[in-house]
């Protein structure tokens, strides 16, 4: 048995088992996925953001961006204003969109912290260094750091400290 293609696989089976916990936990309701969130917090991170800008960070087409942001909007969680080209928009959080999304990133630090509490100090140190060099190996510019820290909590990992960032900034 090559012992690389079972560290692969149990890598992509506790790739699938976080991603599950984590969307299982962002839903509001059973027919909601994770881009409204991380939409959100895409939005709070860049706000005045255009369409386009957000579409290409959710990689999303532009049709299903605009669909996004008429429920967002509709549900009081973000304001388009006109933007600077009359073809795009300018998008901004409401207080209610800032409130929703502080809400989802403590959903999704608790169902992380929940998983990284069953580690040692130890074991956490190796994880963060293993977790920085296949970010920072993945990312290929700042589009690819948008749509990894789409859901990340800036807060905690700022970008000046961020493997992702610090790589799309310095390719």
């Amino acid at each position: 048995m090559d012992a690389r293609l079972r560290t692969a696989n149990l890598l992509g089976a506790l790739s699938l088992a976080i991603t599950d916990r984590l969307v299982a936990e962002l839903k509001e309701h059973s027919r909601q996925n994770d881009t409204s969130a991380s939409a959100l917090n895409v939005i709070g991170y860049a706000e005045g953001c255009t369409n386009g800008q957000l579409g290409a960070a959710l990689q999303l087409s532009h049709s299903a961006t605009v669909r996004l942001l008429d429920k967002l909007s509709e549900a009081g969680f973000v304001e388009v204003r006109p933007g600077l080209d009359k073809r795009a928009v300018a998008i901004y959080l409401t207080q209610a969109g800032r409130e929703r999304t502080r809400n989802v990133v403590q959903a999704r630090n608790h169902a992380l912290a929940e998983l990284i509490d069953m580690l040692g100090p130890q074991q956490r140190a190796q994880l963060d260094g293993i977790a920085e060099t296949l970010l920072g190996h993945m990312t290929q510019g700042s589009l690819d750091a948008m749509h990894t820290c789409r859901l990340c909590d800036e807060r905690v990992c700022p970008q000046e400290r961020c493997p992702v960032h610090q790589k799309s900034c310095c390719t």
